[in-house]
């Protein structure tokens, strides 16, 4: 089992077993026998045994609103945190992550404005290989990249690959993107929802209304009211 420890605070003493370790053993039990329970969300290639590792994490609400109200934002608001749990397996250097976890979401119906909740499942594999973490311009580096931080590959030949520099590895990064990628174009409280009727604004969920339901192109409206005089023989 792969024991797993947080950054060390300044000034603070590292947690050891009797036996002077620096490393903190977690019972075995849950998703894939072994979870690893830390934060932030990093760790270190050294650690993971041979046979491979389990990591499990919290994703902090903060954390997915981070992801679904950048720029541009979303429609939908973190609902809650999410738990991790991933299987992790060491390939040489190269590292094979694999998890599937649920997001809470909450936003607004697009049709009727009732508020909608879902927990919205998120897979996510990737292959962590060694290399230079570059964003943005050729050669930039892990530091320019900020923060230390994995970044996004949109290669199509990599898609399923992300690079890292050093010893640690940050999911941040690509579980945010992952995210991004899992949740519906918008939130919809039901796919038969009717929605509001544009002229006179009834929901129509609870019943249809008078309003003319015939749509008329506007650039056709004008001849509506014209009347078509018959020709006398």
């Amino acid at each position: 089992m792969w024991a797993f420890s947080p950054a060390p605070v300044p000034g603070a003493a590292r947690p050891r077993l009797a036996d002077g370790s620096g490393r903190v053993d977690f019972p075995r039990s849950g998703f894939y026998g072994a979870p690893l329970s830390v934060e932030p969300l990093t760790f270190n290639v050294d650690e993971i045994e041979d046979s491979g590792d389990l990591f499990e994490a919290d994703l902090s609400r903060a954390f997915v609103d981070g992801a679904l109200r950048g720029d541009p934002p979303t429609e939908f608001y973190a609902g809650g945190a999410a738990h991790l749990r991933a299987k992790v397996t060491k390939l040489g250097r190269k590292v094979l992550f694999q998890t599937r976890f649920t997001v809470p979401l909450e936003g607004q119906c697009k049709r009727c404005l009732k508020k909608v909740r879902i927990d919205e499942p998120v897979d996510l594999t990737l292959t962590f290989v060694p290399g230079e973490v570059t964003r943005g311009e050729p050669g930039a580096s892990a530091k320019d990249a900020g923060a230390g931080e994995t970044a996004a590959s949109f290669e199509p030949e990599t898609v399923d690959e992300e690079p890292y520099s050093g010893k640690v590895i940050d999911l941040s990064g690509p579980l945010r993107e992952q995210i991004l990628l899992a949740i519906p174009p918008s939130p919809v409280c039901d796919e038969a929802c009717k929605g509001f009727c544009p002229q006179c604004g009834k929901d129509l969920n609870q019943g249809d209304c008078a309003c003319e339901r015939t749509a008329i192109d506007p650039r056709w409206a004008a001849l509506k009211d014209m009347k078509v005089q018959k020709k006398e023989k």
